[in-house]
């Protein structure tokens, strides 16, 4: 007795290719360069205020020195306020470039809490640096060393004695601190960079159930076979297989 051939089964559907990265939006390419810029400016602007500290400070103690009016000023008060008004404003300069490029580049490949941070970062830079600084630049400041204020003279003779370039490098800081973080806040909040950064749902096989669900019990089809496609009936006999001959056929 002769057995019928066995059913044939369509091949099953290759598998759809990878999707390919994301395009990046002009916002976040904007926001990325405002980062990377921001960064180069800080950068400069901290080497040049290292490269001056010493003859500032060297040429205000020969002017507030020999003023009788500043008595109660010595070379390590004025040390000191050197040291404040350009080394650690420069330190934190650098600290700021550090970020601002490291967030960068994370930003440019769509990375979801770099953007966080970047809004974060640009807060901080925007109130503390960018505002506070043009506060700093523009108002009067007092100095106070023992008993005795200071106001103005200090930061007047600071002001004379450093050098025009530096003074534009910081008034270029500032700029870029202010109107550079709005533009970051500003571009990673658009809808195109919210798609950008959106995290991309697994990729799902043609019959596969979505992601995280399981097909209802007793409808898992057999092992090695690919379930039907949607809106037909699965077959009522499983495909001959391995220790399961096809049926004969019928007399």
């Amino acid at each position: 007795m002769a057995y019928g051939q066995p059913p044939q089964y369509p091949p099953a559907p290759p598998p759809p290719p990878p999707p390919g990265p994301k395009p990046r939006p002009a916002p976040v390419t904007a926001a990325v360069w405002t980062q990377f810029l921001t960064a180069l400016v800080l950068v400069l602007t901290a080497v040049s205020m290292f490269a001056v500290q010493g003859a500032v400070q060297e040429e205000m103690e020969e002017q507030l020195l020999d003023d009788p009016e500043l008595s109660g000023i010595t070379s390590d008060d004025i040390g000191m306020l050197v040291t404040v008004s350009f080394a650690v404003v420069a330190a934190v300069y650098i600290l700021f470039a550090v970020f601002y490029v490291v967030l960068g580049l994370l930003n440019n490949r769509g990375n979801r809490p770099a953007r966080i941070l970047s809004w974060v970062l640009s807060g901080i830079a925007l109130a503390c640096c960018g505002l506070g600084g043009l506060i700093g630049q523009l108002g009067s400041t007092t100095m106070s060393m023992g008993d005795t204020e200071f106001e103005d003279e200090t930061t007047q003779v600071a002001q004379d004695v450093t050098p025009a370039w530096v003074s534009t490098l910081e008034w270029i800081t500032l700029l870029f601190l202010i109107v550079g973080s709005l533009l970051i806040i500003i571009m990673l909040a658009l809808p195109a960079s919210n798609d950008y950064f959106r995290k991309e749902q697994p990729q799902q096989f043609p019959g596969q159930p979505p992601y995280g669900q399981q097909p209802p019990y007793g409808q898992q089809p057999p092992y090695g076979q690919q379930p039907p496609p949607p809106g037909q009936q699965p077959p009522d006999e499983p495909p001959p297989g391995p220790g399961r001959p096809p049926q004969p056929p019928q007399q």
